[in-house]
């Protein structure tokens, strides 16, 4: 597991790209691995190459992860 953000591979963009099923948009890190070393967060530019604003810093990218944050969401645990 590393906790340390560290610039993203051309392998880490393909596997964010497989989780969520688009390209990756904005990825400048890789900020959170699982124990297994799948990318699981990633940081983003504020802003995009053409100037849209991006939604937030950091990514959710593990399905799983992302599957459990947005029931926590939908519950109120978090916002």
């Amino acid at each position: 597991m590393s906790t340390h953000s560290q610039l993203p591979s051309e392998a880490d963009l393909h596997r964010v790209a497989e989780q969520l099923g688009r390209t990756p948009r904005g990825v400048v890190a890789i900020s959170y691995r699982t124990p297994d070393g799948e990318p699981a967060v990633v940081m983003t530019v504020p802003r995009l190459p053409d100037g849209t604003p991006f939604h937030s810093l950091f990514d959710l990218t593990e399905p799983l992860l992302l599957a459990q944050a947005t029931r926590m969401a939908a519950t109120q645990l978090i916002w």
